[in-house]
């Protein structure tokens, strides 16, 4: 039976990763790693702020999806900010580190409202080794060679922030880029992504805010999938709340702020019952350090004060 359940699992989970693999990672708490997916965020805290994400998908399957992400942004002088994301996805045999480099420009829009647009740019390291998979035939096997290739990139988006809500659109990548390998092992290549997203910062009472948000993703051959959250706020300090992605999944999360320093967990599971029979439990950490104030906050602070 265990024989069988694996088999069913590679046919139905696994395989499908190859068709459409790699493609960018979701994320449970996304708001708290937005400049990963849209660069427009790089220094919109107005802060020096690190980030470290760290996913296991499926953590009781061996060579399941695994996910590390490091971003940084910063907000510098003359409305511009910077940032760099760095994410390593690993699935089986397949493993992609993109890495690329942001740039952000902030327009003062009417009343305390802001437009941040900005800019990627970088590249995916892509691998893959499928030498070390079992065949029937204990015969050499030409579709197992391993492929090595840099695919540069670049990519666009926006962000609009008011006192009370938000908007995001962005294309981490603008191009599909196909892996020129007739091999049967290596079937992917990268695909466009698009994503839209908002916002609300509801108060109910003193500190206390409730704050429903939406992420549309949409990858050109899969279904559109959606992340509709709801989360709860405490003086700012303590988050907890509940998201469903359609078709998929969900996730209890939550979020604790200890001065400089977030630390944010999500327990995710598959709605699909077939799946959550199969144990497939997903676990989301996210690390955040405030740096402290940047240039820009700093020269915006001195300007007020003249």
């Amino acid at each position: 039976m265990i024989i069988i359940r694996n088999a069913l699992f590679f046919l139905i989970v696994i395989l499908p990763l190859f068709t459409f693999s790699q493609q960018e990672s979701y994320y449970s708490l996304y708001r708290y790693n937005m400049n990963v997916i849209n660069p427009a965020f790089a220094g919109a805290e107005a802060a020096n702020m690190l980030s470290f994400t760290s996913r296991s998908q499926w953590a009781s399957v061996q060579d399941a999806p695994r996910t590390l992400a490091f971003a940084y942004s910063t907000a510098r002088e003359n409305n511009v900010g910077l940032g760099l994301s760095i994410v390593s996805d690993k699935v089986f045999v397949e493993q992609q580190t993109f890495t690329y480099v942001d740039f952000s420009y902030k327009l003062q829009m009417s009343g305390e409202a802001l437009l941040f647009l900005g800019l990627k740019a970088g590249g995916n390291f892509y691998s893959s080794d499928p030498i070390g998979l079992s065949t029937y035939d204990m015969a050499s096997d030409p579709s197992q060679v391993s492929l090595s290739k840099f695919n540069p990139n670049v990519g666009a988006g926006a962000y609009f922030r008011a006192p009370s809500y938000w908007i995001s659109f962005s294309i981490p990548r603008l191009f599909n880029v196909n892996r020129d390998n007739d091999n049967l092992a290596i079937t992917a290549k990268d695909r466009v992504h698009t994503y839209l997203g908002g916002g609300v910062d509801l108060p109910v009472s003193s500190g206390i805010y409730i704050k429903p948000s939406l992420m549309i993703r949409k990858v050109k051959g899969l279904p559109v999938t959606a992340d509709i959250t709801g989360m709860v706020s405490w003086q700012n300090q303590f988050d907890i709340g509940l998201s469903i992605r359609t078709n998929s999944s969900m996730a209890l999360m939550s979020l604790v702020s200890l001065g400089l320093f977030d630390i944010g967990y999500a327990y995710e599971t598959p709605t699909d019952n077939g799946l959550s029979q199969l144990n497939l439990r997903t676990h989301e950490i996210v690390f955040r350090i405030n740096l402290g104030e940047s240039d820009q906050k700093s020269e915006d602070e001195t300007q007020d004060s003249e």
